[in-house]
């Protein structure tokens, strides 16, 4: 189950249209967002990558589950961060999902 006390952050998922190449907002969520565990981190650090990468665990929305890596990204504030994984169905229960998402810095 999802600790609503953790969804603290206020995110929109959106996804690119096929045709004009147009940002569409999908859903408006409140989610957890964190940084990638100290091996991860410097897994994905130390070849002096200069990306942000962090995970971002929201609510189950079928919605949500049927986003495509490549044309979505996620807006929170004025920062967006793109979509780098599939959705992860935490545990296959339709209670949380996870996305791993990358935002360039250079």
């Amino acid at each position: 189950m999802v600790d609503a006390t953790k969804l603290t952050e206020k995110i929109t998922f959106q996804r690119q249209d096929v045709d004009t190449k147009e940002w569409q907002d999908v859903a408006t969520v409140y989610a957890s967002i964190t940084g990638l565990k100290n091996s991860e981190y410097w897994l994905n650090y130390i070849g002096g990558n200069a990306d942000e990468t962090l995970i971002v665990s929201v609510r189950y929305k079928k919605v949500l589950a049927e986003l495509i890596p490549q044309t979505s990204q996620i807006v929170h504030g004025s920062v967006v961060y793109d979509i780098i994984s599939p959705p992860d169905d935490v545990l296959f229960k339709h209670v949380e999902i996870k996305f791993r998402v990358r935002r360039q810095i250079s």
